[in-house]
C-alpha cells in the first residue's frame, strides 16, 4: 500500500472521529454548562455526567471503534471516560463492544494500510508476538495489556490467526480485563472512591507484565530451535 492511499485513509478516519466527537459533544453539551454548578455536590455531578440515552451509547461506541482504527488515537482515554460518563458496569459493556468490534476490524484492514513496525518498543513487541510459541495466548494477552497500542496487536494477529471467527473471539477475550479497569476505573475517579480506584490502578500495573510473559514465551522457542 502507497503512502498516499495510507495517507487517505488516516484523514478519512480523521475526519470521521471529528464528526462523532461534535456530535458528542453537542449532546453532552447540557452537562458540561452544568458541570461548574455541580462540582460542590458530588452525587449531582454523578447524575449530571451518567444520564444517558441510547443514542449517546451508540454514539460513543461508535467513536471508540473508529478511534482504534486510527493509529495513536487515546483509545485508553477515551474507554476511562466512558467510565466517567456511563457509570461502570454501561462503561464496561460499551468498553467490550468497542473494543472486540474496533480491534477484529482493525485487524483485517489495518495491515493494508500500514508497514510493520520498524524500530523501538513497538518493533520488539510486535517481533516477540510473531515468534511467540502460542499465538492465540499470545494475541489475547497483547489486547489485555492497557495502553499498549492496538495497531501493533493487530498487525500481528493478522499474521499470525488466519480463521475470521477465531480471531473475533481472541479480540473480545482480550478487550474483557481493559474494558474492566478503564470503566470501572473511570466510574471510581468520578465519585472519588479511592478504595475502589486503588486495586484497578494495581492490577493496571501489574497487567504489564504481561509483556514479560510474551517475551519468555518468545525466547522458548529460540531455546528449542537451538
Amino acid at each position: 500500500m502507497n503512502k498516499q492511499k495510507r495517507r487517505r485513509f488516516k484523514i478519512t478516519i480523521t475526519i470521521i472521529v471529528i464528526g462523532l466527537i461534535i456530535v458528542i459533544g453537542w449532546r453532552f453539551r447540557l452537562q458540561f454548562n452544568d458541570l461548574v454548578h455541580a462540582m460542590s455536590n458530588r452525587q449531582l455531578l454523578i447524575d449530571t455526567f451518567q444520564h444517558h440515552g441510547p443514542i449517546d451509547l451508540i454514539t460513543y461506541t461508535a467513536l471508540l471503534v473508529v478511534c482504534i482504527w486510527l493509529p495513536g488515537a487515546p483509545v485508553a482515554v477515551l474507554a476511562i471516560a466512558a467510565g466517567v460518563c456511563f457509570g461502570h458496569w454501561t462503561a464496561f459493556l460499551l468498553n467490550v463492544i468497542g473494543m472486540t468490534i474496533g480491534n477484529f476490524v482493525a485487524a483485517n484492514v489495518i495491515p493494508d494500510f500500514f508497514k510493520t513496525p520498524t524500530h523501538g518498543f513497538s518493533r520488539k513487541l510486535y517481533t516477540d508476538l510473531l515468534k511467540i510459541q502460542h499465538p492465540r495466548l499470545g494475541i489475547i494477552l497483547g489486547y489485555t495489556i492497557p495502553f499498549i497500542p492496538s495497531t501493533v496487536i493487530n498487525l500481528a494477529a493478522k499474521r499470525l490467526i488466519t480463521r475470521r471467527e477465531q480471531l473475533l473471539g481472541l479480540c473480545m477475550l482480550g478487550s474483557v480485563t481493559p474494558a474492566f479497569l478503564y470503566a470501572f476505573g473511570g466510574d471510581a475517579a468520578l465519585r472519588g472512591n479511592l478504595k475502589a480506584l486503588l486495586p484497578v490502578v494495581i492490577i493496571g500495573a501489574l497487567l504489564f507484565g504481561l509483556i514479560w510473559v510474551i517475551h519468555i514465551d518468545r525466547k522458548r522457542i529460540r531455546a528449542k530451535a537451538e
